[in-house]
C-alpha cells in the first residue's frame, strides 16, 4: 500500500523544487506532474499478529510449580512448625502446649501449656547451635543466679520454677546427677531473660540489652502512636513529592541533566586545583626549611600530596574528554527524559504497575515462609542411643527439597518483575509508534494481555537464566561459610573472585534480560532472538547506552533523594514543637524510609520508560529513513538522527503541497 501526494499549481511547484534542491532532496522528485511515494512496510508499533513463544519453557515453569505443591504438600504433612515458633524440649515436646507421647521416649507426651519457654541446660548451645545439651520446658526463666543445688531446690519449691527433668521431684534434685546431658543442670545458672520463648542468658544478650534498651523501645513505639497523623501526613507529602519530581523531569530534564553535569566539571575542577595549591603550599614549606633540618616527614606530603594532584589531574582530564565527546549523547539523555515524561502523562496508570508487582512479590513471600516452616522441621521422631533426646530424621530428599523450594522464590521472584518490565514496555512502545496517541485505548492492559497470551514462556526463559546465577551466588556463599574456618588465603581469594565474576555478570545478564523484554513487547520474538537483537542494538549504541545509564541514573538517584530529604525537612517543620515525642527521629525515619520506596517505584517506572524510549528510537532509526518511510519519533529525537534535517524538510514540503493541493481544488470550484 502506498500514499501519493501531488500537486497541480505552477507556482506552488517551483516553491517546492526550490525548497527541495536546498535540501539535497531531487530524489524526491517533486516537480509539476511528479509524486512522492511514501512506503508502509505494515508496521505500527507492537504487532498484533504474534504466536506463542518458547512453549517449552513455560511448560517446564509450569512442571517446577507442579513440584513445589508437591513440596507444599509434604511438608504440610510432616512438618511441626511450632517447635520453631514456639520451641520444643529434648523429648519432642513443644513447649505451651499439650503433647501426644512419641513410641518409646519416657518424658514425651508431657501437659505444658503453664511451661512456655525452653531452658537451656548449657548456655554455650545459645551461641553456637550445633552443640549438644538437654532442652527442658519451664514456666519461667531463671531471673536469679543459682549457685548450688540447694538454690535449684528452693526455685522449685518456692516459686515452681522446675528446671530438671520432668519426672524428678523438687525434693531429689541435690541428688541428681548435673551437667548438660545430666538430669539437672550445672550450677551455676545464670540469670536468663526470654527471648522468643527461648530462656537466653543475661551474658549473651548484654550487649543487645545496652543497644536496645527497654525504655528507649517503649519510648520509641509510643512515639509512633502520638505522631502517627504527622506520619501519615508525611507519606502523603512524599506522594505529591513524588508526583512533582516526574513533572519536573518531564518539563526541566534538560536545567537538571545540565546542572549535574556541569557541578561534576567544576568540582572536579575545583578538587583538583585545591590539591595543587595544597601541593604548593607544602611545597614551599619544604624549601624554607634549613638545610640541617629534618625534611622526610614533609617530604613525604609533599610526594603525597603531588600524587593526589596528579591523579585528580587525570580523572579531570578523563571526565572532560568524555563529556567532549559525550555532549550529544547528554542530549539525547535529555530528550529521552522529556519524552518518558510524555509517555507517563498519556499512560498514568503505568505508575501502578509496580504497585501490583509489589503485592504479588508479597503473596509469593508469604507462601514461601509459610511452607518453608513445614519444610525445614518435617521429619520422623527418633530416638538418639547415645543422648536419649529426640532427634527428626528428614527425608532422604530433605535438602534437595529445601533447595527446590529457594529457588522457587528466586525464579518466581524474577519472573514476576520480568512481567512487570514487559508489561510497562509494551504500553511505552504502543504509545511511541502511535501517529494518533490520543487514539490509545488502554495500551497497559493491552500489553498485559499480550504477555498472557503470548510471551509468558520467553519470560520464563528469561527469569530462569537470572534465578540459576543468583542460586550459583548463594551456593557459592555457603561454601565460603562452611569453608571459613579451615580454607587457606588462596582459595579464600578464589572463591572472593568467583562471588565477583557472578556478581558482575549477574548484573549483565539483567540489563541484557531487561532490553530482551523490551524487543519482546515490540515485535513478539522469543527470549534467545529478542536477547540477540538487544545485544546488537546497544553494542551499535554504546556510547548512547553509556550516557543513559549514567547521567540518566544519577539523575534519577538525585530525585529519590530530593523526595527523602525533603519529607525529613518538612517532618522536622512538623515535630518541632510536639512536645509528647521524645525522639523525634523515630517518625521521621519511617516516614523517608516510606518516602524511599514511593519515589523509587515510580522512577523506576521512569526508567523502564526511558530504556523503551531509547530502544524504540534505535528501532525507527534502524528501520525508517524518514522520507520514503517517515519516522515515528517525535520533532525533538530526530535532530540526533544523521537524515532527520532532510526528513524534516520532508515533511515541510509534503505539508506544503498538501496545502497547494486544497488551494488548487478551492480555486476550481
Amino acid at each position: 500500500m502506498s500514499i501519493k501526494y501531488s500537486t497541480t499549481s505552477p507556482n506552488d511547484d517551483q516553491k517546492i523544487s526550490e525548497k527541495a534542491e536546498k535540501a539535497n532532496m531531487n530524489e524526491a522528485s517533486l516537480a509539476v506532474d511528479d509524486t512522492v511515494e511514501v512506503v508502509d512496510d505494515g508496521f505500527d508499533g507492537p504487532l498484533d499478529d504474534r504466536s506463542c513463544r518458547d512453549v517449552i519453557c513455560l511448560i517446564l515453569f509450569l512442571a517446577f510449580w507442579v513440584g513445589m505443591g508437591y513440596v507444599a504438600v509434604v511438608s504440610l504433612l510432616d512438618g511441626q512448625p511450632e517447635r520453631i515458633i514456639y520451641g520444643a524440649d529434648s523429648y519432642g515436646n513443644v513447649c505451651g502446649k499439650s503433647n501426644t507421647a512419641i513410641a518409646g521416649v519416657n518424658m514425651s507426651g508431657q501437659n505444658l501449656i503453664d511451661k512456655p519457654y525452653v531452658f537451656t541446660f548449657n548456655p554455650e548451645a545459645v551461641a553456637n547451635p550445633t552443640t549438644t545439651t538437654k532442652l527442658l520446658c519451664v514456666s519461667e526463666c531463671p531471673d536469679v543466679v543459682l549457685l548450688t543445688k540447694n538454690d535449684l531446690v528452693e526455685l522449685a519449691l518456692n516459686r515452681s520454677i522446675f528446671l530438671c527433668d520432668y519426672n524428678l521431684a523438687a525434693e531429689d534434685y541435690a541428688a541428681a546427677e548435673q551437667g548438660a546431658l545430666a538430669a539437672c543442670p550445672s550450677t551455676p545458672v545464670d540469670v536468663s531473660t526470654p527471648i522468643f520463648n527461648r530462656c537466653i542468658p543475661s551474658t549473651a544478650v548484654g550487649i543487645a540489652s545496652s543497644l536496645l534498651d527497654a525504655e528507649w523501645l517503649k519510648r520509641a513505639v509510643a512515639d509512633v502512636e502520638n505522631s502517627w497523623r504527622e506520619i501519615l501526613y508525611l507519606c502523603l507529602i512524599s506522594f505529591g513529592l513524588a508526583i512533582a519530581v516526574l513533572i519536573l523531569l518531564r518539563f526541566f530534564a534538560g536545567v537538571l541533566i545540565w546542572t549535574t553535569v556541569f557541578v561534576f566539571v567544576f568540582g572536579s575542577l575545583g578538587g583538583t586545583g585545591y590539591l595543587w595549591y595544597r601541593w604548593w603550599q607544602e611545597k614551599s614549606v619544604l624549601d624554607a626549611l634549613p638545610a640541617d633540618a629534618a625534611k622526610d616527614d614533609q617530604e613525604h606530603t609533599v610526594k603525597t600530596m603531588l600524587t593526589y594532584a596528579g591523579i585528580a589531574t587525570g580523572v579531570t582530564v578523563i571526565l572532560l574528554l568524555v563529556l567532549l565527546v559525550m555532549r550529544k549523547r547528554i542530549a539525547l539523555v535529555v530528550a529521552l527524559f522529556k519524552e518518558a515524561g510524555k509517555a507517563i502523562a498519556c499512560i498514568p496508570f503505568l505508575l501502578l504497575q509496580p504497585i501490583w508487582t509489589i503485592l504479588a512479590m508479597v503473596v509469593l513471600c508469604a507462601y514461601w515462609g509459610f511452607v518453608y516452616l513445614y519444610l525445614v522441621t518435617a521429619g520422623k521422631p527418633e530416638l538418639d542411643s547415645e543422648t536419649g533426646f529426640v532427634i527428626y530424621k528428614a527425608d532422604a530428599l530433605g535438602p534437595y527439597m529445601w533447595w527446590y523450594h529457594l529457588f522457587g522464590l528466586l525464579w518466581g521472584s524474577q519472573f514476576l518483575v520480568a512481567c512487570q518490565q514487559c508489561a510497562i514496555a509494551g504500553a511505552v512502545a504502543a504509545w511511541f509508534f502511535a501517529r494518533d496517541k490520543s487514539q490509545l485505548r488502554w495500551p497497559i492492559l493491552q500489553s498485559i494481555k499480550r504477555i498472557i497470551r503470548y510471551h509468558l514462556g520467553s519470560l520464563a526463559f528469561g527469569s530462569l537464566i537470572i534465578a540459576l546465577v543468583m542460586l550459583a551466588r548463594i551456593i557459592l556463599g555457603y561454601i565460603q561459610s562452611r569453608l571459613r574456618h579451615s580454607q587457606s588465603d588462596i582459595v579464600a581469594y578464589i572463591l572472593k573472585c568467583l562471588q565477583c565474576c557472578l556478581w558482575l555478570f549477574e548484573k549483565v545478564l539483567r540489563y541484557i534480560n531487561r532490553n530482551a523484554y523490551i524487543e519482546i513487547a515490540i515485535y513478539g520474538y522469543s527470549f534467545c532472538k529478542a536477547a540477540r537483537k538487544a545485544f546488537t542494538l546497544i553494542v551499535s549504541n554504546a556510547l548512547r547506552v553509556a550516557a543513559i545509564n549514567s547521567v540518566g541514573d544519577f539523575v534519577l538517584l538525585l530525585g529519590k533523594a530530593t523526595v527523602v530529604a525533603a519529607v525529613v525537612v518538612i517532618g522536622m517543620q512538623l515535630l518541632k514543637d510536639k512536645a509528647d515525642v521524645h525522639y523525634d527521629f523515630v517518625p521521621i525515619t519511617l516516614a523517608a524510609i516510606f518516602a524511599f520506596l514511593l519515589s523509587h517505584i515510580f522512577l523506576s517506572v521512569y526508567e523502564m520508560a526511558i530504556d523503551t524510549l531509547f530502544l524504540c528510537f534505535c528501532e525507527d532509526c534502524e528501520r525508517n529513513d524518514g522520507i520514503t518511510r517517515p519516522y515515528y519519533m517525535s520533532k525533538d529525537l530526530m535532530t540526533f538522527v544523521d537524515n532527520a534535517r532532510k526528513a524534516q524538510d520532508m515533511k515541510d514540503i509534503k505539508r506544503q503541497a498538501k496545502r497547494a493541493a486544497a488551494q488548487q481544488a478551492a480555486d476550481n470550484i
